[in-house]
C-alpha cells in the first residue's frame, strides 16, 4: 500500500450510501479496484494516528482554512507486530496535495513517536525519497512539538488505473475517532466514537486535470465539492464525548 503520487489534486464530496453504490458502478467502467479492495465489501481498514502540537496547530489551521498547511500521521492497516507502518506528511499548497511517506517497522514507528531520532536503518525501503520523508517528518514533528493526539479509523474502497495512479477514486465509510493515550504505542484503544459525518466520503484524485468522466459523475449525481477533514471530525467527536479523553 505504498503506491501514492507525490503531488496531486483531490475533489471531495459527501454522498449517501445509495449514491456511493451507483457512483461505484460508474467508476468501475473506467478504473479497477486497487490490490487491497475486495468487491462487495466496504473495503479495507485504514488506521492512522495523527500527531499535533499541544495547542492543536494542525487542527486549527484546517478549521480556519489555511491554504498552506500540513498534517502528520502514522498510518497502518492492521495490528500485526510484523506489519509495516507509514510515517506520512500530507501537505496542502493552495489547491495541490503533496505527500511524503516513509515505510518503517512498527517498533521504529513507535520509537519515532516516543521522540527517538530518525535513523536510515529504520527504513524498510532505504531510498533517497524515503530518507527524505523520514527526515522531514521528524523535523516537522520537532518544529511544532507534535505528539500523538487522535486515532482515525475507517474502511476504504479504492479504485485506480490498474498499476498506475494518475486517477484514483476512494469511498471512506464508518469513520471513527479515539484518543491516543501516551505510552500505548500504535494500538487502537477499545473505545472509539463514530465521527459525525452524515454519509460516505467520496474523493476523486488526479495528477494534472480531472478526467471528463469525473466531471460527469459530479454533474450526473448532482453532488458538490465540500470539505470533510476526517482528522478534524475525529478530534471534535473525541473532545465532545468526554472531557478527560484528550490531554492538551
Amino acid at each position: 500500500m505504498n503506491n501514492h503520487q507525490a503531488s496531486r489534486y483531490e475533489l471531495k464530496y459527501l454522498v449517501t450510501e445509495a449514491q456511493a453504490l451507483a457512483i461505484r458502478q460508474h467508476v468501475l467502467t473506467h478504473l479497477k479496484p486497487d490490490a487491497n479492495t475486495e468487491m462487495n465489501s466496504i473495503g479495507y481498514r485504514v488506521q492512522s494516528l495523527y500527531l499535533d502540537s499541544r495547542k492543536l496547530t494542525c487542527y486549527t489551521q484546517t478549521m480556519q482554512g489555511f491554504k498552506n498547511r500540513f498534517k502528520l500521521r502514522i498510518r497502518f492497516y492492521d495490528d500485526k507486530p510484523d506489519s509495516p507502518v507509514f510515517l506520512e506528511i500530507k501537505r496542502r499548497v493552495t489547491n495541490v496535495i503533496q505527500k511524503k511517506r516513509a515505510m518503517v517497522d512498527r517498533q521504529s514507528g513507535e520509537a519515532i513517536l516516543r521522540g527517538e531520532r530518525p535513523d536510515p536503518a529504520m527504513l524498510l525501503n532505504d531510498t533517497p525519497t524515503e530518507r527524505d520523508a523520514l527526515d522531514r517528518f521528524c523535523k516537522l514533528k520537532d518544529e511544532v512539538g507534535a505528539v500523538g493526539k487522535v486515532f482515525v479509523d475507517y474502511y476504504r474502497e479504492a479504485f485506480q488505473c490498474g498499476g498506475a495512479n494518475h486517477y484514483r477514486v476512494t469511498f471512506d465509510r464508518n469513520v471513527r475517532g479515539s484518543n491516543y493515550v501516551l505510552g500505548n504505542g500504535l494500538r487502537l484503544p477499545e473505545r472509539s466514537e463514530m465521527a459525525k459525518i452524515p454519509g460516505v466520503v467520496l474523493e476523486m484524485k488526479y495528477v494534472e486535470k480531472p478526467a471528463p468522466w469525473m466531471i460527469d459523475i459530479a454533474r450526473r449525481f448532482h453532488i458538490e465539492r465540500t470539505s470533510v477533514p476526517k482528522y478534524v471530525e475525529c478530534v471534535d467527536v473525541v473532545k465532545n464525548s468526554s472531557g478527560v479523553l484528550m490531554e492538551f
